[in-house]
């Protein structure tokens, strides 16, 4: 019993500092190099626009041999249904998308954001904005 306290005590007495260690890594300096990986739809121009739009201070290069960071993710478009347009007058579609970027020397993933966006009136620049939006947040924070 004593040495299940005592073992419960040191490891929440260093739990802080291993967090604390583990957070240091997962900042993102503004003026990183970031690539921005194809994918599906091509929401990879979405995503270049809006860093751009929303002006994240982020260089965007196009060879991923330069980049410190990459960009990937995945988006779906769901279309207004018939009945949809009928019976509610919504012509809007429903977007998801989700976005993670990576340290490309450490591999490590040190962001991730996912959108959902319902009747959204411009579609994928919605989700690659507020993708955007919550990585220039990020960077801005320092954390």
């Amino acid at each position: 019993m004593k040495i299940t306290l005592l073992t419960m005590l040191l490891v929440c007495a260093f739990a802080p500092i291993v967090v604390s260690q583990e957070g240091a890594t997962k900042v993102i300096p503004a003026g990183s190099r970031v690539f921005v990986a194809p994918m599906e739809d091509g929401f990879q121009d979405y995503i270049r626009a809006a860093l751009q739009a929303k002006k994240v201070p982020v260089v965007i290069v196009d060879d991923k041999g330069l980049a410190d960071f990459e960009i990937s993710g995945h988006s779906e478009t769901q279309k207004a249904s018939t009945a949809k347009k009928v019976i509610m007058w919504d012509w809007h579609s429903n977007e998801q998308a989700s976005v993670q970027v990576t340290n490309l020397k450490t591999s490590e993933i040190v962001f991730a954001y996912s959108v959902n966006k319902v009747s959204s009136a411009h579609g994928k620049k919605s989700t690659a904005e507020a993708c955007a939006k919550h990585l220039k947040e990020k960077l801005e924070s320092k954390k």
